[in-house]
């Protein structure tokens, strides 16, 4: 077809106003496309981190550093409310998207905070879907529908990440609190002393592992366990995985016994096997704190020998003035001394690594002059940050809710609103960020091969104290209510993590919009067609 030739017979007047209502019809929907696009595909906004040396850094080699804060409860449990309204116990069972997004919103905005800390127990992750009424039925009977514990971290995970908020999962106990949850088949009455991985449990704890078909093989049940919860989140770059919360066996300075190792190693096979290059975090002892007599970091060095050639490890401990024990005669009050002590905590570690306090805070209904724990708290801070040592407070609860069961650790007064406590916390933030490499791309994790570790035998310490607070009303780090809570309205179905987009369907035309074209072709950046009703070829430009 000659097309120069047709070109040149195409009416010059006759085109003039349609080519102007084709250009603007097309200008109009390319504009409905772009904006139906940038609703339903919007992009994260937290960015895949990485280790290098003693930072944590985002895809561009910027230095990322983590302020925390701990959640309530045991996911899908998890004790969140709506803006204008306070923690209470009817606030629990609820995977309502709409309350997340107000609670991140806050969090983002207001707090600076850009990392959740998040309990959950291994048996309901395996059971997956939990039904609260089969948990609780004195306070939750009408909650009859299952809500899947997977697929409430991962929506936890995508809501959590439009606010650039990485969710830190850690596993804590093997099964519920029976003060809490004592409908459960395997409720213990041992609250966090239940046992430790590879280390041995109590009867609820065993019997679970024999009735999901691992009576001999704990081992091949972590494995299973942490490839199947990689698997899962592995998508998500702002989850990060956290081998156990505060293990403990023996005394404060004892090292890590052959049996943890082994699920150490478990852990971290496991999750990189399945391609996943998410942070992992891993602690030893319940906490630390300034003493004389042994109790420090090098455990550190220990895991670092046992897994060579690990990737993206950080290494995490609780520090606590009141836990509820007293520790306020070891720790300095003032910012010179408390810096000078977190680095002696610092040069114990034996390596360069990562290191993030997940969990700090001070247990206030046990303290006998609160001015000074906030004295303490806002200088432990600023020496923290400082020394890019991250952050994570603890509890986002309030003193006028349900601060007081858990020992007054709680960072609000009510509603979102800080108390003292918080308010030294939002003032420590500080919006600081330094390039520490440049960008490249990074290559997918081997699993390390396990090195034989070999526990170093110590001289007996002083009296140890336990950094992890337990409620006031019963002797769990979740409590339940012992009378009939708020209800709040029954889940109506198992949440739904990522929903995918839907382009909305274009309207019909009506009969005056119709365009009769019959005839037409591209050549180079010009549409040419025929439109009968103007007897005419026109061109636009595409």
């Amino acid at each position: 077809m000659n097309t120069h030739a047709i070109a040149k017979t195409l009416n010059a007047r006759k085109l003039a106003k349609p080519i102007a209502v084709a250009m603007t019809a097309f200008f109009i929907v390319s504009m409905m496309s772009a904006l139906s696009l940038a609703t339903v595909q919007a992009a994260p906004t937290t960015s895949a981190l990485h280790t290098k040396g003693s930072y944590i850094l985002d895809s561009n080699g910027n230095s990322v550093y983590l302020r925390g804060m701990g959640l309530a409860g045991f996911a899908p449990n998890m004790i969140l409310w709506g803006n204008g309204s306070g923690d209470n116990w009817g606030n629990q069972w609820n995977p309502d998207t709409a309350i997340m997004d107000q609670t991140f919103a806050a969090m983002k905005d207001q707090w600076h905070i850009n990392m959740i800390r998040v309990f959950i127990y291994p048996s309901w992750y395996y059971r997956d879907n939990i039904v609260p009424a089969q948990e609780d039925p004195t306070n939750y009977g009408s909650y009859t529908t299952p809500i899947s514990v997977k697929s409430y971290l991962r929506t936890l995970a995508t809501e959590a990440d439009k606010y650039g908020i990485y969710v830190n999962i850690v596993p804590y106990m093997m099964t519920p609190s029976a003060s809490s949850f004592g409908a459960d088949k395997y409720a213990t009455s041992s609250f966090g002393w239940q046992g430790m991985p590879m280390m041995g449990w109590d009867e609820p704890a065993t019997r679970f592992l024999s009735d999901a078909g691992y009576a001999n093989n704990e081992q091949g049940f972590w494995k299973m366990f942490w490839t199947d919860m990689a698997n899962n989140l592995k998508d998500y770059p702002n989850v990060i995985f956290d081998a156990w919360n505060e293990p403990n066996v023996g005394s404060d300075v004892d090292m890590i016994p052959a049996g943890y190792m082994t699920y150490l190693q478990t852990m971290y096979n496991a999750i990189r096997s399945t391609g996943a290059t998410n942070l992992i975090m891993m602690q030893w002892h319940m906490g630390w704190f300034p003493n004389g007599y042994g109790n420090n970091l090098s455990w550190v060095k220990q895991i670092s020998d046992a897994i060579p050639n690990s990737s993206n490890i950080v290494y995490t401990t609780h520090l606590y003035y009141y836990a509820p024990t007293d520790l306020t005669s070891y720790w300095a009050t003032d910012y010179t001394g408390l810096k000078a002590q977190l680095q002696t905590g610092i040069d114990s570690m034996g390596i360069t690594a990562p290191l993030v306090i997940n969990e700090e805070g001070s247990c206030l209904q046990y303290s006998s002059n609160r001015a000074r724990d906030v004295t303490w708290w806002t200088n432990l801070l600023a020496a923290q940050r400082d020394l890019n040592i991250g952050a994570g407070a603890y509890y986002w609860l309030s003193d006028s809710g349900l601060g007081p069961v858990y020992a007054g650790e709680s960072m609000l007064s009510s509603g979102y609103s800080p108390n003292d406590m918080g308010q030294a916390y939002i003032n420590a933030y500080k919006p600081t960020s330094v390039q520490i490499e440049k960008p490249t791309s990074t290559a997918t994790p081997t699993p390390a091969t396990p090195a034989t570790p070999a526990p170093t035998p110590v001289a007996t310490p002083e009296p140890t104290v336990a950094p992890t607070p337990a409620p006031t009303q019963t002797p769990t780090a979740t409590p339940e209510p012992t009378t009939t809570p708020t209800q709040t309205p029954e889940p109506t179905n198992t949440t739904t993590p990522t929903t995918e987009p839907t382009t909305p369907a274009a309207p019909e035309p009506t009969s005056e919009q119709t365009i009769d074209v019959v005839d037409g072709f591209f050549y180079r950046n010009l549409l040419f067609f025929f439109w009968p009703r103007f007897q005419s070829w026109f061109a636009i430009m595409v």
